[in-house]
């Protein structure tokens, strides 16, 4: 069994006044403060272990993302190339740049050893995962995306909102004539649209449709994907249930290795938690910046006092361009 620093014990006791340090500061970091606290992030520590020096780069990063609305964010993304250039010299465009070339130059480089699979959250409910066999993505979206998608086989969205359906994704595999999985027509790609308990299956990965609520209008809106990553991975299964707001239209059929949730969507975590016992979970749909700062922005501080509050050893907060490699024996 793995041991975990008693630094985390202590965190978890002085958690009300030490994470509600996130978001609350008034102090505008310089931009040399922010540089470093992204390449902490990135590079020094990890989204399981929220040590002091991890908190101290998430207060950091919160203070610059909360300054950067959403009008900023459609701003960049409408950019001409050579403008948000410029503003990926700094602030927000520098860690979601940073971030994304981290990514790009990981993916081209990593040899996943047998029985273990690489994930990458690229951003939002955004990851790239990729095994000995094959590599896929699900909810992309990066303005930079044609830039890796020739390492891309395959592709998954949740349903057709506009932080997990984005034209990047689909164009640029549509354009290299790659599959995308979705339960909604996706307009100039010829692609099955897949239903409930449907399976596809691509060389020795399969993926088995579960279809949800976003919320009581949205009623089966979108798709949750059970991903066995193959013999190769020691049947590694990710969850991912995109915006699935109902913990009972949950059913996978294999044990959860990776379970990839909206955290604060309306689903019970602690019920799904209880029904299908996942061995790990990234809790995801954090600093989605295309919201208002002040409605359905969920901030690190957010992903803390959840933490708090569900009762699971194996917690964690992924951040853009995080890596995780992921080996089931290494954590039995």
């Amino acid at each position: 069994m793995r041991k975990f620093p008693v630094v985390l014990a202590m965190l978890a006791l002085s958690a009300t006044s030490a994470l509600a340090q996130i978001v609350k500061t008034t102090c505008t970091p310089s931009d040399k403060e922010f540089r470093k606290a992204v390449k902490t992030i990135m590079y020094r520590t990890n989204g399981h272990d929220i040590t002091p020096k991890r908190m101290k780069a998430m207060e950091v990063t919160q203070s610059v993302i909360n300054n950067f609305t959403n009008s900023d964010w459609r701003t960049y993304r409408r950019a001409t190339a050579e403008e948000a250039a410029i503003m990926e010299q700094s602030g927000v465009p520098y860690f979601l740049h940073q971030s994304f070339e981290k990514v790009r130059k990981e993916l081209s480089k990593t040899k996943v050893k047998e029985g273990t699979v690489a994930v990458w959250l690229l951003y939002n409910m955004g990851y790239i995962v990729k095994t000995p066999t094959a590599t896929f993505g699900i909810d992309l979206n990066s303005r930079h995306l044609d830039e890796l998608l020739d390492m891309v086989d395959f592709g998954m969205i949740t349903h057709p909102h506009g932080d997990h359906l984005t034209k990047e994704f689909v164009q640029g595999m549509a354009k290299r004539n790659k599959p995308i999985l979705a339960a909604f027509d996706v307009k100039n790609f010829d692609e099955k649209r897949v239903k409930h308990g449907d399976i596809f299956t691509y060389g020795d990965i399969s993926v088995r449709i579960t279809m949800g609520d976003h919320n009581k209008k949205a009623r089966n809106y979108v798709a949750s994907y059970e991903i066995d990553c193959g013999p190769r991975t020691n049947h590694t299964v990710i969850y991912h249930t995109g915006d699935t707001s109902n913990y009972k239209q949950l059913v996978p059929e294999k044990r959860v290795d990776i379970f990839i949730p909206h955290i604060r969507v309306g689903l019970n975590i602690p019920a799904a938690i209880k029904a299908f016992q996942p061995r790990h979970i990234f809790m995801s749909h954090i600093q989605e910046l295309g919201h208002r700062i002040d409605k359905w922005r969920w901030t690190f501080h957010d992903a803390l006092r959840s933490k708090e509050k569900w009762s699971h050893d194996h917690l964690w907060i992924p951040c853009w361009g995080e890596r995780i490699i992921y080996n089931r024996n290494d954590w039995e």
